[in-house]
């Protein structure tokens, strides 16, 4: 973790308290890396991971970082683990209780308790193999709540755990390298294993640890060995990731069994809406989208989640158009890759998706709405979305043709060029 922080050569801050303190400062350079020296004691750490930083920490240009995403999942079965048996070694254990004195933040004014923001659980399936995901976790006392949306892979090795023992073992890393982060926050096949993935962006090797529960973890400042079980608890309100507070819901209680910490450790406080939040959900996305728009457009270039769209609602999808109609088929696969998308926009590859402004330009000269513009009413959207249909979980999901008609002909869209010298 230390040589993340030095890679990015944050912004020190002297001190902060972590009720509200933390977030403050976090909230106040959004998008910059932050280290707080102490925090009851404790260094801290936030806005670690935005499109920028992670084309730093990885060394790859940030309009190539899909295709280094892409590589690395293809070559996920091929990521080795090797073990390493000094645990005791590196780490404090505490009891449960202990948690009480970490860093860990109360985010904003309304916020149901402290939360851990930026943990990523790990999870073992004998059928199913490693897990990893990240996910909020309120901290009550000696024991968490987590919330598990219901259809991602967690829940469904929850449901499984419980039927067939009561109960699933569960780690929580705190503290860990990107990759690990990225990894956690990628959708695949519940077959493909995350921990293999994080190896994968490491060029082929992390480094484990096996703790008492059996499960492999990979190194974290602060690790967290517990088990999910089948009571509940209230959970919430807490901020997602559109910056609105979501609903209080009943879910499952983690019995917290045995803490470990480094000596010196560093936790990594993620602001809930924050620039750090959206990139980890978003851009982990992208290469689902680009792999399903492919299978239908197979000149797609390029494929965006923009931050305005807080990186989950809205796409910008850069293809060669090569005929027409290859515009809408793209909105549709594009829907089709997450379902959670609203709004999505298809550009030429003249078009740099990556400046809103060159794409409202190809909005702006390219777009007809009578004949460019798809409306879907009434399709599953995302839960996040506050103007949704909450209790039927419905949208209006928006497509937006701005690509050149191939029957005007390119050269009638041509921008004018002034030659180098």
């Amino acid at each position: 973790m230390r040589e993340i922080i030095n890679k990015l050569n944050p912004i020190i801050i002297e001190k902060a308290d972590k009720k509200f303190g933390v977030s403050r400062i976090l909230k106040k350079y959004d998008g910059k890396p932050v280290y707080i020296k102490d925090v009851d004691g404790f260094e801290v750490v936030g806005n670690l991971c935005s499109r920028e930083t992670l084309s730093k920490i990885f060394n790859v240009k940030k309009e190539d970082f899909i295709f280094f995403m892409l590589n690395a999942m293809e070559k996920e079965k091929e990521g080795k683990l090797k073990i390493n048996n000094k645990l005791r070694e590196k780490y404090i254990v505490e009891s449960p209780e202990k948690i009480k004195e970490w860093p860990i933040p109360i985010y904003y004014e309304k916020d149901a308790g402290p939360y851990i923001t930026s943990g990523v659980v790990v999870a073992y399936d004998k059928d199913y193999g490693y897990n990893l995901s990240i996910h909020r976790i309120l901290v009550k006392g000696k024991y968490l709540v987590i919330r598990m949306v219901e259809q991602r892979h967690l829940h469904f090795l929850y449901n499984k755990a419980i039927n067939e023992k009561g109960y699933l073992d569960v780690a929580i890393i705190i503290g860990v390298h990107p990759a690990v982060l990225l990894a956690g926050s990628t959708s695949a096949d519940i077959t493909f294993d995350e921990l293999k993935f994080a190896a994968a962006l490491l060029g082929g090797e992390l480094e484990v640890f096996e703790l008492d529960n059996g499960l492999l973890v990979p190194e974290a400042e602060f690790i967290i060995e517990g088990k999910i079980l089948p009571e509940m608890d209230d959970e919430g309100p807490f901020v997602d990731i559109t910056g609105t507070y979501d609903i209080v819901r009943k879910q499952p209680i983690i019995k917290i069994e045995k803490l470990y910490r480094k000596e010196k450790p560093i936790f990594h406080a993620l602001l809930p809406g924050g620039i750090e939040h959206k990139t980890l959900m978003g851009m982990p996305q992208e290469p689902r989208i680009f792999k399903g728009v492919r299978n239908t457009v197979p000149t797609v270039k390029n494929v965006v989640l923009t931050e305005g769209g807080c990186c989950w609602l809205h796409a910008v999808v850069q293809i060669q158009k090569r005929t027409e109609g290859d515009g809408k088929n793209a909105i549709l696969a594009a829907f089709a890759s997450h379902p959670s998308l609203k709004h999505v926009v298809v550009v030429d590859d003249d078009i740099n998706i990556f400046d809103i402004n060159d794409v409202e330009y190809a909005i702006a000269t390219r777009v007809q709405g009578d004949k460019d513009i798809v409306i879907i009413s009434g399709a599953k959207g995302s839960s996040l979305d506050p103007s949704s249909d909450l209790k039927n979980k419905l949208t209006a999901k928006v497509g937006i043709d701005a690509t050149m008609s191939l029957i005007k002909g390119r050269e009638h869209f041509e921008r004018a060029n002034i030659p180098d010298e």
